[in-house]
């Protein structure tokens, strides 16, 4: 830990303070735990220091995936250096590195976390067998040696041959080449639990895994017969004295007499059962969602493209990609134990549902799963498997006297096997799925490959939405807002604009909704905002006093940060905050969110204009207006059509639109409007009692170079 400089607040160091005790704490704990499990030939302190520094190795690899695998290894290996290497040395240290970590940073992380726990054991096992395998080298030099010098030291050799066979934790059997023992070590009485006058009766062969038995002994006889193999090195299992199953890694050599030929194996076997089966254990975590057990989206996938290779050419499956309804409603109110205890209900149900049918049920994580079905005669329509998936998800889940139910909606995709190919299912699936959920809660929508194109494109586009916005794509245009009194423009309302090269052009809002996909919302909010703010200055600094309108999404709206963002925005420049205008939607500011009221009230302290579009006239909105410091609203566009398209005036809802002016007067707004095509139009509007228009009739939206000209000419 570094010293604290003067410069230096206390409080900056608290938190790496309680990193380096937390730290020192797991490295203590784990020193003790490695001191029952094998013997470390270094002083305790530097056993702790050691373990420090790998802790805070594997916490800086969690925060960068790409380091992961190396560090995970490196840390492996670090242990089997210290000779941390007893039986029990390596499930101890995963253990405490898995409870320790996630007992400090949660399970958010959990997939990095049993990546970097899987490549430490890997590390572990990859130099716990190089030691080994150089012991094992040692060994056979040795045993080698004491042959040749027979003649010269037979004592001698015979002596050492004797300590390093007896002491060596390794177990070594000497066999003929019929596999008959001769003579075995107490280390490989120990591994596999015979004892040495129980062997008198027995070969090697007697000792290998029925499912290997083949494979070894073709192999011991090809060493025998002097084949072009020399040693044999494998992992592979043999039968434990209680007919348990052990895995071993087996190193097999020959001993030739002095005339060159065969005369005895030796067998050298280390219990690797422990690791194997952790190993095992990773595999299928890596393959299983942890939750539920069923298989993952990764798994799924794999099963996938096999069904397509190994299913009858002509036969069909179908793809049921399920996402539960409002579940956030459950893990919020009842909390995300119930949320758990819901998810593994459903899981368990629709394993029930397709019992009989060969089928794959899958999780793919959040409120995900799928069902693949390879359709039987007796195979339910999609439209009754629907209702079944519902039906079954319907029944309540009971936490005390708490009945709890969940319903999903679902997107289907149906193909023939010779047709099919598993990423294009998943993509058609999921395309379903979102439309489906879009219809609402509970509902099903089967994949239309006539929109397939259409939905691609979309897709491709969220996607790379948030390069193109990185790259300079988009470009900021500015749709004049006109007085209908006559007076002229008195503002530009921001909108967005990108040039997709491949697939035109799009406009402010198809670039909002693509950007609720893509995930760049507020991204492209704060840079529209700030690109704006600058060439308002650059106006201003011109002589063109006009005012600067920002409309924004529901989302852009709602965000808590959007006052600081402004304000951030703001202090870049010297132009008074008068001149920003943010426009609202409604639904922004409806309902409970008081966070967004909050901001238009603390904005508006700071000299900045807030109105509202969307508006519609309801009792709320009028209540709204209120209480707000709003000076305008822009009328919701279904509105404005409906006057557009009216026969006459004096139809009710004309007359009903035509009362909201003074309605929103008596709230201290003005009424505003947009879509104006037409001069009739603007008159109508004119003589309702609206005092700003937009639309075609007073131009479309303007790139920035364009807008001086255009202020110097109205």
């Amino acid at each position: 830990m570094s010293e604290q400089t003067a410069d230096e607040p206390p409080s900056v160091l608290v938190p790496q303070r309680r990193d380096a005790d937390w730290r020192a704490e797991v490295a203590r704990r784990w020193a003790a735990e490695l001191s029952t499990a094998s013997y470390i030939p270094l002083a305790r302190a530097t056993v702790e220091q050691t373990l420090e520094d790998l802790v805070e190795r594997v916490v800086a690899a969690l925060d960068d995936p790409s380091v992961l695998e190396e560090t995970g290894r490196e840390v492996g290996t670090r242990l089997v250096e210290m000779h941390a290497t007893g039986e029990s040395s390596l499930p101890l240290s995963l253990d405490l590195l898995r409870d320790a970590l996630v007992q400090r940073f949660g399970v958010d992380d959990v997939h990095r976390m049993l990546e970097l726990v899987a490549a430490i054991a890997a590390g572990y096992a990859a130099a716990d067998r190089e030691s080994t395998f150089v012991q094992q080298e040692t060994l056979k030099r040795a045993l080698l040696r004491s042959k040749l010098k027979a003649d010269r030291e037979l004592a001698a050799s015979e002596a050492r041959f004797g300590e390093v066979f007896t002491t060596t934790p390794i177990g070594v059997a000497i066999s003929d080449l019929k596999g008959r023992f001769v003579q075995v070590n107490p280390a490989w009485e120990h591994t596999l639990g015979y004892q040495e006058q129980a062997l008198t009766s027995m070969t090697i062969h007697d000792l290998f895994h029925p499912d290997d038995a083949e494979y070894l002994s073709a192999a011991y006889g090809e060493l025998a017969e002097g084949g072009s193999a020399k040693r044999l090195n494998d992992r592979k299992r043999l039968l434990r004295a209680n007919g348990e199953e052990a895995w071993a890694y087996l190193a097999v050599s020959v001993l030739r007499g002095s005339d060159g030929a065969p005369r005895h194996f030796v067998t050298m076997v280390e219990d690797i059962t422990e690791l194997h089966m952790l190993q095992a254990r990773f595999r299928y975590q890596a393959l299983h969602d942890v939750l539920t057990g069923l298989p993952n989206r990764q798994y799924f996938f794999t099963r996938l493209e096999t069904a397509l290779v190994n299913f009858p050419r002509d036969s069909r499956m179908t793809l049921y990609h399920l996402g539960l309804d409002g579940f956030e409603l459950i893990n919020d109110g009842l909390g995300y134990e119930v949320g758990d205890l819901v998810i593994k209900t459903v899981a368990r149900r629709l394993e029930q549902l397709v019992e009989d049918e060969e089928a794959l049920v899958a999780r793919f994580g959040g409120t995900e799963f799928a069902i693949l079905v390879w359709e039987q005669e007796r195979t339910p329509k999609v439209p009754e498997v629907v209702k079944m998936i519902n039906d079954l998800l319907a029944e309540p889940v009971y936490v005390g006297d708490q009945g709890i139910a969940a319903s999903a909606s679902v997107g289907v995709v149906q193909r023939q096997v010779a047709e099919a190919e598993a990423s294009n299912m998943l993509w058609a699936a999921d395309v379903a799925l979102r439309r489906a959920e879009a219809a609402g809660k509970r509902q099903w929508a089967l994949f239309d490959p006539d929109r397939a194109p259409e939905e691609r494109i979309e897709s491709k586009l969220a996607a790379v939405m948030p390069g193109g916005l990185e790259q300079g794509e988009f470009d900021v245009v500015y749709r004049p807002l006109v007085s209908l009194d006559g007076t002229g423009v008195i503002a530009l309302e921001a909108g967005l604009r990108w040039d997709t090269s491949e697939n035109g052009t799009l406009e402010h809002e198809e670039c909002l909704r693509l950007a609720e996909r893509s995930g760049v919302t507020l991204s492209l909010r704060d840079w529209m905002v700030a690109t704006a703010w600058d060439q308002l200055r650059e106006w201003h600094a011109d002589g063109h006093r006009v005012q600067l309108n920002v409309a924004l999404s529901p989302n852009q709206g709602q965000d808590p940060d959007l006052a600081a963002v402004i304000h951030r925005v703001l202090d870049t420049g010297d132009v008074d905050p008068g001149w920003l205008r943010l426009c609202l939607p409604m639904v922004a500011i409806s309902g409970d969110n008081e966070e967004t009221r909050d901001n238009i009230r603390f904005l508006s302290s700071r000299g900045i204009k807030t109105s509202l579009h969307d508006f519609q006239g309801s009792p709320e909105e009028l209540r709204l207006l209120r209480e707000l410091p709003v000076d305008a609203v822009r009328l919701a566009d279904e509105l404005v059509s409906i006057l557009h398209n009216s026969e006459s005036p004096d139809l009710p809802e004309v007359q009903a639109i035509r009362s909201l002016v003074p309605l929103t007067r008596a709230c201290g707004a003005q009424l505003w409007v947009g879509g104006v095509e037409s001069e009739q139009q603007a008159e109508s509007w004119r003589e309702i009692g609206c005092e700003v228009a937009s639309g075609p009739r007073f131009g479309g939206p303007l790139c920035s170079f364009d807008v001086s000209d255009f202020l110097s000419d109205n």
